[in-house]
Formats: structure tokens, C-alpha cells, sequence
């Protein structure tokens, strides 16, 4: 008995003992700022929130907390809070608040974040602030004042690189499973909307750049502010404040694009806001601004801050679950970006220059936006038009890089497809072999005001089986808007290595066939294959070949032997050559845009010894 009350007294000690060193264990504190912990907070208990409702200054708004959700996301809490304000009480949850301090006892608790999708009465959901300073303290891998990822060597692997539209689709998934952990029929608890504030784009334009952002909670709103002034006024402030509205450049200049959110707490170590992610992409650079408050519009669907930028100031550099991070000294990398149109006689403008943010993988899609939107204003006639695109990027230390894009449709410029520069864009800023740095891009666009292209209309042979090394006239029926159909010949040698097989012809329009090409092993063998194109205007005879080809080492080897090919993939080496269908190609100039394709099949006989 005296061993067990032994034992019991020890174990006391050592509880008192952790217990004391527990205590002394410092939490965290931010100078001037006391913060309160969400074990401490209680339902019923009452404080304040700062945010801006109309200018620069925040103001007070009064909050009541309602309970606490426990491990909302893993590890992390989260407090539902029900604001009191007119402002609120009629507008219910704004997007553009993500970010205002919350205080209770006036210690900060966190950050108003989340909402309820349709939820009639101004409940929202706080952030903590330890899961918020926790992003703020996480090691960034990023030396300053360089792009994310160039201070560190890539990887160079020979695999396919996922192309431009799979990058995003795969980006935009993961940030809808993030935004919507529990999908119900009475609506989800979710960041609160992000506002984007556009002006100087087309409706087209918005609406299509709106679907691609959905699945991060960023809508752009049209007429909602985001130009601001060229320089800074002299009111503007000049720092980062609790409760302040800050804002994310995405697009400035002609046409303007930011969004908005509210400022949580200035520290040394930099500014946290938001309470959730923007995009979700850990370490990024978006140029940051400081921003004023227009307006705060109420509506059923979604209440939003109606914002501009006022003053550039710093970088937003870690977009996490908890929070995004701004540092005030930082800044990101910028693309300046011109879009000329040309053959539109009296359009009020003809040049548009805008200024994208140069953050992988937002810079091609951002660019595409302005092109749509910039051919929407100036050209938006349903009428035969063909068109000329020669879009260049310039690449830090490598020069400019150059494409020439042909086309025609009907109904003007619509569904004009997107520039070979902006696939170069997408390829280059996120690849396999190193940073380059993107200085600037020109599009520049004319249009022809006829319908001039020409289509295939059929494909006929003079026979119906060819001896092999014989020569078969191919007779193409190009069909013409307003002309007689024309008729060219293309003189095909058949190949011996078709005896006793079928002979396999298409004919297509250059854009339309794809040439064979190696996965890159460079960055110089990336542009290329990027670059490497048939021509628009000429027609490209396919045939068929038997066997295989292989793509090894950034070479493409055609017509190989089965004996050869067994030797390029060992089945003891991870380095082996990646087959391709064999085809032998042949360029017909037409001179002008050919669209359409369409094949003929016939019979090769075999050999006669």
C-alpha cells in the first residue's frame, strides 16, 4: 500500500511538473496585439470586427459568438460568429470581408472567413488566428526576390508534359474538393466569395474567365470597380492596416481585373489576411495593393465589396488553407502584354496594353482573356471574316519566339481559337527544365473582311488498286465561298512497303494535322516542339505506313524494323525509345486557309516474282 501511494505521489509530480512547464511555454504574441485562444472562447461572449465599409479606414462592427465547430479542417477550429451592423444585417455575408479581425475581450480571435451559401441571417465562421500565424511562420523555400521555384533545380524527367488545359482542369479540381468539404441540400459552409473586381473587359470575356475561376471562389464582377488611378492620390494611405482592404492584381492597365479582401494583422514577419486560401497554391507572387472600398452591394445571391486598388505595395507570397501571406517588401513578376487590331476601320480602339500578373498558371489564361475581350469591343460583327495572328513571347535570354496563326470563319472572330504564343506561355512559365522569365507579348491581329479560305469537298483516286512504286493521282475538290469549286492533283509515289496492304490517305488542312514530334529533353527542344507547326494555308497528304517509329533522346526515328525496336525499349532499362504510328507526309501549297479533312482507302497488290 505504501509502494501504490509511493507511485501515486510520484505521478503527481510529474503531472505538476508538465503542468509548469506548460506554462511557461510562451504563446504566440504580435506586438500591440493580445490574442486569445479558441479554448478560451465561449458561446455568448461578445466584441467587435474591424473591416472597411466605404474608403480606407476600417470600421468597428459589433459580433456575438455563437459556438465553436471543433476540427472544422483537420486540426483546425472554427467560431461561428453572428455580426451586428445595418450594413451587415442587410447585406448578410460579403465577399471582399475574408480577413477582418475578429475580437473578443479585445484579444484577437481570428479572422471572419466562412459563410453559409444562401444563409439569410450575417453568420460567419472565424479562422483562428494560431492556424493563420502558423502559415505566417511556415519557412518559406523561396530565396526573396526571386519567382517561386527558380532558385530551385527541376527535375528533368523524359515524360509526357501534361498540356496546358489538363494542368488546369487538374489545379481547378483540387481547389473545388478544398472550397467544399461537405456538398448538402441545405447549402455548404464555405469561404466566403472572393470578389474580383473588373472593368474594360467584354461581357464574353468575363463570363468565360468567371467558369474558370468557380472552382476557387473568385467570381469577377463586371462594373464592380478594380481600375484605379494610374499614380497613387495624395490621400491614398501608404501601409497595411488591421481591418484594412487589400487587394490582388491580376490584370491592370486598359483592362483591369483584382481582387479584394480584408486585412487580418500586420506583423514584422509580414501581413496575414483572407482566413482561407485565394487559390490554394502555397508559395506564389501576385502583386498586392492597398485598395478603397466604393461601395457595399446587398443581394440575395452573393453581397460583395465594390473595390478598387489605390497604391501597389508588396507581394502576396504563400496562398495556404489558413490564410494568405503579403510581404510589403517583395515584389512579383509582372508581363507587359499589347493586343493590336488591325483592318477595323473607325474602332474607337485599336491598341490594348494591359499589364498580366506573371504567376504560373494564371498568365495564359489571363492573357486570353484580354484578346477575347479586346475583340469583343472592337469587333463584334457576325460577318465572313478571315484573320491573321502573329503573337510573339519574349523570353529573358533567349529572344523572341514568334507564331503565325491563319483563320476564317462565317460569324467574324468568334470561337477564334487561342494563339500559338499562349501554349508557348503555358509550356514555358511551368516545365520540366528551368525558370524563364516572360518580358513581354504581342498579339497582333488582321482581319480580312471576305471569306476567304477554302475547304476540303472530297478526294477520289484514278484507281481503285496500284501496283507498289507506282505513281497514284489523287484528285482534290477544294470547295470556295462564291467560286467554282478547285480541283488540284497530288502525285503520290506508292510505297513497296504496302504490297498486299491497304494504301491509308488523309487529306487535311495544315492547322488541322499534327506533326510527329519527340518529348523534349530542353528547353530548347520545348519551344521548338511548341513552334513546330504545318503551315495554315496548304494541304498535308497522310499516308499510312507499316511498323512503327520511335521518339528517343529528343529525336523522332521513323520506319524502324521490329528487330530495331526491340533494341531501343530493353526490357532492363527505364530509358527506352516511345513508339509512334509511322506516316509519310506531303505538303501541298494552296495559299490561302484550308479547313476540313477527309481520307480515301485503297488496295495495294502484292508483288509478282
Amino acid at each position: 500500500m505504501r509502494n501504490l501511494s509511493a507511485a501515486a505521489a510520484c505521478v503527481a509530480s510529474v503531472v505538476v511538473a508538465a503542468g509548469a512547464l506548460m506554462a511557461q511555454v510562451p504563446r504566440p504574441s504580435i506586438p500591440g496585439v493580445e490574442i486569445m485562444d479558441v479554448d478560451d472562447v465561449r458561446p455568448g461572449m461578445r466584441g467587435y470586427g474591424l473591416t472597411v465599409f466605404r474608403g480606407t479606414r476600417p470600421e468597428r462592427f459589433d459580433v456575438e459568438v455563437l459556438d465553436t465547430i471543433h476540427n472544422f479542417r483537420p486540426h483546425m477550429d472554427l467560431v461561428l460568429i453572428r455580426p451586428t451592423h445595418p450594413t451587415l444585417e442587410h447585406a448578410g455575408t460579403v465577399g471582399g470581408m475574408s480577413g477582418s479581425p475578429i475580437f473578443i475581450e479585445g484579444k484577437l480571435i481570428g479572422a471572419y472567413a466562412y459563410g453559409w451559401e444562401f444563409g439569410r441571417d450575417p453568420v460567419a465562421g472565424v479562422t483562428p488566428i494560431r492556424s493563420m500565424l502558423a502559415e505566417l511562420r511556415r519557412p518559406r523555400r523561396t530565396p526573396s526576390g526571386m519567382i517561386p521555384g527558380s532558385g530551385i533545380p527541376f527535375d528533368i524527367r523524359p515524360v509526357p508534359i501534361t498540356g496546358p488545359r489538363a494542368q488546369w482542369e487538374s489545379l481547378s479540381r483540387n481547389a473545388l474538393a478544398h472550397r467544399t468539404p461537405v456538398a448538402t441540400a441545405y447549402g455548404s459552409l464555405v469561404p466566403a466569395m472572393t470578389p474580383m473586381s473588373v472593368t474594360g473587359m467584354g461581357a464574353n470575356a468575363t463570363r468565360h474567365l468567371a467558369e474558370a475561376l468557380a472552382p476557387f471562389g473568385i467570381v469577377p464582377l463586371q462594373g464592380a470597380g478594380g481600375g484605379g488611378a494610374a499614380r497613387p492620390a495624395d490621400d491614398a494611405p501608404s501601409h497595411y492596416e488591421n481591418g484594412g482592404a487589400i487587394g490582388v492584381r491580376m490584370v491592370q492597365g486598359d483592362i483591369s481585373g483584382n481582387i479584394t479582401g480584408t486585412v487580418t494583422l500586420v506583423t514584422p514577419e509580414g501581413i496575414l489576411a483572407f482566413g482561407h486560401p485565394m487559390m490554394n497554391l502555397g508559395e506564389t507572387a501576385f502583386p498586392a495593393t492597398l485598395a478603397r472600398v466604393m461601395w457595399i452591394l446587398a443581394s440575395e445571391r452573393r453581397s460583395f465589396k465594390i473595390s478598387e486598388p489605390v497604391r501597389s505595395l508588396g507581394a502576396l507570397v504563400n496562398d495556404r488553407g489558413a490564410a494568405v501571406v503579403v510581404d510589403a517588401r517583395a515584389s512579383a513578376p509582372t508581363i507587359p502584354m499589347r493586343v493590336s487590331i488591325h483592318g477595323v476601320d473607325g474602332a474607337p480602339h485599336s491598341d490594348w496594353n494591359v499589364t498580366l500578373a506573371g504567376q504560373r498558371p494564371m498568365a495564359a489564361r489571363l492573357a486570353a482573356s484580354v484578346v477575347e475581350s479586346a475583340l469583343e469591343d472592337t469587333v463584334s460583327d457576325m460577318a465572313d471574316a478571315a484573320w491573321t495572328v502573329r503573337s510573339t513571347v519574349f523570353l529573358r535570354g533567349r529572344g523572341p519566339v514568334e507564331f503565325i496563326d491563319h483563320g476564317a470563319g462565317a460569324e467574324g472572330v468568334r470561337g477564334l481559337p487561342a494563339p500559338g504564343g499562349f501554349e508557348l506561355l503555358t509550356r514555358v512559365v511551368d516545365n520540366a527544365f528551368g525558370a524563364v522569365p516572360v518580358d513581354r507579348i504581342e498579339v497582333d491581329l488582321t482581319l480580312r473582311w471576305q471569306r476567304d479560305f477554302s475547304y476540303v469537298r472530297s478526294v477520289s483516286a484514278n484507281a481503285a488498286e496500284v501496283d507498289p512504286g507506282s505513281t497514284l493521282e489523287l484528285r482534290v475538290l477544294l470547295g470556295r465561298y462564291g467560286a467554282a469549286p478547285e480541283l488540284r492533283t497530288v502525285r503520290l509515289e506508292v510505297p513497296r512497303e504496302l504490297a498486299g496492304h491497304e494504301l491509308d490517305v488523309e487529306i487535311a488542312g495544315g492547322h488541322e494535322a499534327v506533326p510527329d514530334l519527340a518529348e523534349p529533353e530542353s528547353l530548347d527542344d520545348l519551344i521548338r516542339n511548341v513552334s513546330t507547326r504545318f503551315p495554315d494555308d496548304a494541304l498535308v497528304v497522310s499516308v499510312r505506313m507499316p511498323g512503327q517509329g520511335v521518339s528517343l533522346r529528343g529525336r523522332v526515328i521513323p520506319n524502324l524494323p521490329g528487330s530495331a525496336m526491340d533494341a531501343l525499349r530493353p526490357s532492363v532499362s527505364t530509358e527506352s525509345g516511345e513508339p509512334f504510328q509511322n506516316y509519310r507526309r506531303t505538303i501541298v501549297p494552296v495559299g490561302r486557309v484550308v479547313l476540313g479533312r477527309d481520307r480515301v482507302r485503297l488496295r495495294v497488290r502484292e508483288v509478282r516474282l
